[in-house]
C-alpha cells in the first residue's frame, strides 16, 4: 500500500553537522572533507541509487559530489552557517525502480533546480518494503565563479519554519505546499502506471478520519523492530493498529445503520406511491431474499445468483444424461456376450454331433459342415473380444469389475439419478416463482419511481403513466438541481432558448477572439517579414559598391527591385491590417495574452456549462414530450375504439328480404 511520509531539515553547522559526511552518508561515496582533512565514507549492504540536477547555468563541476559539498562548506564561513537543506521522501512501493527514479527526479528538477537550486538525489532500497529519497539542496544563487549570496526567496518555499527538537521542519503553508506538490506527483505517476492506490498530505483529521495515522518510524527504529527489539515508535504503532481496528468495526456498524435507515426511506416513499398489489410484490420479494427492504439492487444481485444457480444445473443433468449412455452401452455389451456365448455354444455342440456321426458314405459332407460351424465359431469368437474389451474400458470408468458389481453400480446410480433429477427439477421451479416474484417487484419498483418523479411535473399529470423508466430516472437527475418553477414543460422551453442564446453568445466572443489572435499573429508575421526586407536593403545600400554593382549587373538591380516591392507591398499590407507601430502591436500582443490567460478559459467554461444544461434540459424536455405524445396516442385509439363500437350498435343486424 502506497504511504505518504515527506519531512524536511536543515543541516547546519550548529548541529556538528558537515554538508560532506552527509552527501556521503546518503550516497554512500567515498568522499574528503576538506575543512577536517577527513575521509568520509558509511559502508551500505546496498548501494543508493544516485544523481546530481543542476541549473542550466550551473559550472559543470557542481555534478562532482566531492567537489560540490566541499565547495558548500568553503564559502559557508560563520560557526552556525546553515550548509543545506534535506527532503526526506518515501517512494511509492507499487512503481517499479525506474518509475521511482523518474518520479523523484521529476519532482525535484521542477520544485528546486528550476528555481536554480542543486539537487543531490539519493535512492535507499536497503529495505524493500521502505524505499526513500534523500534530496540535499543548495541554498545560494548560483554564479560563474560558483556559489553567490543566498537566495532569501527559497525561504518562502520552505517556510521561515522552526525546527522540531529532532531538527525536522514543522508544517507550515509553504512546507504544506512542497508535501501537496509531492502528493500530487506521486498520484500522477502512480495514475499513469495504472495503479489505483493513492496518497495525500492531508492529515486524518482534515480529512474527517477517526483513526490515528501510523508514525514514521525511522531506519533505527525498523532495524529494531525487524529483529525483533520492541522500540517507543513501534510500540506507538501497534496501540494504534488496535485502537483503528475497533474505530473501523464501529464504522462498519454505523455504515451497517445508515444503509438500514436508508432502505427504510426508500421504503416509506416506495409505498406512498405504490398500489395496494404492488406492496404485496414488494414485500413478497422483501421475505424471499430475507430482507425488510428491498432495493432493484437486492433485485438485480438476486437475479444473478439465480441465474448462477440454473447454470449450476446443466451441467450435472449432462453429467448424469452421459453415465445412463454409459451404463447402458455396457448392459448392451453385456446382453451381446452373453448372446455370442450362446451361440458359440450351439455351434461347438453342432461340431461335437458331427464328430460322432459314423457314416463314411457323409465323410466328406460332414466334414464340410464342421469346417463352417469352426468358421463360425472363430468370428464369434472375435465379436466376443471386442465386446469384452470395450467392457474393460468401461470398468475403469464406471467402477466394476463382475457383471453382479455392475449391477448393483447401475441400481445405485438410477437411484441417485432419479434423487438428484428431482432435487434440480423442485430447485428449478422455485427458481421460476421466485424470478417471477423478483421481476414484479421490480416493475412495481419502477412504476412507484415513475410516479413519484411524475408527480414533480404538473405536464405529467395524467401522463405519467406514459412515462418510460428511464426517462424518469432522466427526469430525476434534473429534479435534483431545478426549482420548482421550472419543471413546467413552458418553462423548460425557455430554459432551453435562453441556454441557446446565451451558449450563441459566448461561442461568438469565443470566435472574436480566435479572429483577434489571428489578426495580431498576421500582423506579427507581417512586421517580422517586412522588418527581414528592410534590414536586407539597408545592408545592400550600404554596401560599399553596392549601388555600381546594380547599374553594371541586371540581376542585382532586379534583385533590389524586387526587395523594394516586397517592402512596399509588405507596409501596404500592413496599412490595411491597421498597424500603427511596434508599441501598438506589442499592447495588442499583450492583451491576447491576457486574454487566453483570463478571458478564454472563462469561455470555454461558460460554453461547457451551457452545452451541459441544454443536453439536461433537451433530456427532459423529449422525456416529457414522449410521454404526453404516448398519452395522445392512446386516446385517439381509445376513441376510434369507440366510434366503432358505436357504428356497429347503431347499424345492427342486417335483415334478410
Amino acid at each position: 500500500m502506497a504511504i505518504y511520509h515527506l519531512s524536511m531539515q536543515i543541516i547546519s553547522r550548529s548541529k556538528g553537522q558537515s554538508a560532506v559526511a552527509a552527501a556521503a552518508y546518503r550516497s554512500g561515496e567515498k568522499l574528503h572533507d576538506e575543512r577536517t582533512d577527513e575521509q568520509k565514507f558509511y559502508a551500505r549492504h546496498v548501494q543508493p541509487e544516485t544523481m546530481i540536477l543542476t541549473p542550466s547555468n550551473a559550472p559543470e563541476w557542481m555534478k562532482d559530489r566531492n567537489r560540490l559539498w566541499n565547495e558548500v562548506e568553503k564559502v559557508e564561513k560563520r560557526k552556525d552557517s546553515q550548509l543545506a537543506r534535506e527532503l526526506n521522501i518515501a517512494l511509492p512501493i507499487e512503481l517499479n525502480h525506474d518509475q521511482q527514479k523518474e518520479l523523484i527526479q521529476s519532482f525535484a528538477q521542477n520544485e528546486f533546480v528550476q528555481k536554480g537550486m542543486v539537487a543531490d538525489i539519493a535512492i535507499h532500497r536497503d529495505d524493500t518494503n521502505n524505499p526513500h529519497a534523500h534530496i540535499m539542496l543548495t541554498m545560494r544563487n548560483l554564479d560563474q565563479d560558483g556559489f553567490g549570496k543566498k537566495n532569501r526567496d527559497w525561504n518562502a518555499d520552505f517556510a521561515n519554519a522552526k525546527e522540531n527538537n529532532r531538527g525536522y521542519v514543522k508544517n507550515s503553508e509553504a512546507c504544506l505546499s512542497i508535501r501537496e506538490q509531492w502528493a500530487n506527483y506521486a498520484n500522477q505517476a502512480l495514475e499513469q502506471a495504472q495503479i489505483n492506490e493513492r496518497i495525500t498530505h492531508l492529515s486524518h483529521e482534515k480529512r474527517g478520519l477517526e483513526t490515528l495515522p501510523m508514525v514514521h518510524l525511522g531506519h533505527v527504529a525498523h532495524d529494531m523492530e525487524k529483529k525483533g527489539k520492541k522500540t517507543d515508535r513501534g510500540q506507538i504503532n501497534r496501540d494504534r493498529r488496535d485502537y483503528n481496528k475497533a474505530v473501523v468495526d464501529l464504522q462498519a456498524y454505523r455504515h451497517q445503520k445508515e444503509e438500514h435507515l436508508k432502505k427504510m426511506k426508500e421504503k416509506e416513499k416506495q409505498f406512498s406511491f405504490s398500489t395496494d398489489i404492488e406492496k404485496t410484490y414488494i414485500q413478497k420479494a422483501a421475505s424471499l431474499v430475507g430482507q425488510k427492504v428491498i432495493t432493484l439492487e437486492d433485485i438485480t444481485a438476486r437475479h444473478e445468483e439465480l441465474r448462477k444457480m440454473s447454470d449450476r444445473h446443466d451441467p450435472i443433468e449432462r453429467h448424469f444424461h452421459v453415465q445412463q449412455q454409459q451404463f447402458l452401452n455396457v448392459s448392451n455389451y453385456y446382453d451381446r456376450v452373453r448372446d455370442l456365448e450362446r451361440e458359440i455354444q450351439q455351434n461347438e455342440e453342432k461340431v461335437e454331433e458331427l464328430k460322432k456321426s459314423l457314416n463314411p458314405f457323409k465323410l466328406k459332407e460332414n466334414n464340410m459342415i464342421k469346417r463352417r460351424h469352426l468358421d463360425r465359431i472363430s468370428d464369434l469368437e472375435s465379436n466376443k473380444e471386442s465386446y469384452e474389451n470395450s467392457l474393460q474400458t468401461y470398468k475403469e470408468k464406471l467402477r466394476f469389475n463382475t457383471r453382479e458389481e455392475f449391477i448393483e453400480r447401475y441400481q445405485s446410480f438410477n437411484k441417485n439419478k432419479e434423487n438428484r433429477l428431482n432435487q434440480i427439477h423442485y430447485e428449478k421451479k422455485q427458481i421460476q416463482v421466485e424470478t417471477k416474484v423478483l421481476l414484479q417487484a421490480e416493475e412495481a419498483i419502477k412504476q412507484a419511481k415513475i410516479r413519484e418523479i411524475s408527480s414533480y411535473y404538473p405536464d405529467l399529470k395524467t401522463a405519467g403513466k406514459h412515462l418510460t423508466y428511464s426517462n424518469a430516472l432522466r427526469l430525476e437527475k434534473y429534479h435534483d438541481t431545478a426549482q420548482q418553477n421550472q419543471f413546467r414543460l413552458s418553462n423548460i422551453k425557455q430554459s432551453l432558448d435562453a441556454n441557446h442564446k446565451k451558449l450563441e453568445e459566448f461561442k461568438k466572443h469565443q470566435k472574436i477572439v480566435h479572429i483577434e489572435k489571428e489578426h495580431v499573429s498576421t500582423m506579427s508575421k507581417e512586421v517580422e517579414k517586412l522588418s527581414s526586407i528592410e534590414k536586407q536593403l539597408d545592408e545592400l545600400d550600404k554596401s560599399p559598391g553596392g549601388k555600381a554593382k546594380r547599374l553594371v549587373s541586371k540581376k542585382t538591380r532586379q534583385d533590389y527591385e524586387e526587395l523594394q516591392s516586397e517592402a512596399k507591398y509588405g507596409r501596404e499590407n500592413l496599412r490595411e491590417l491597421g498597424y500603427k507601430g511596434q508599441q501598438d502591436l506589442q499592447q495588442q500582443q499583450s492583451r491576447i495574452n491576457t486574454m487566453e490567460k483570463t478571458v478564454v478559459p472563462w469561455l470555454e467554461k461558460e460554453i461547457k456549462t451551457h452545452e451541459s444544461n441544454i443536453n439536461a434540459l433537451n433530456t427532459v424536455f423529449n422525456a416529457i414530450q414522449q410521454a404526453t405524445r404516448s398519452e395522445e396516442q392512446a386516446q385517439q385509439r381509445h376513441q376510434l375504439r369507440s366510434t366503432n363500437i358505436n357504428k356497429s350498435k347503431n347499424q345492427g343486424p342486417e335483415l334478410s328480404p
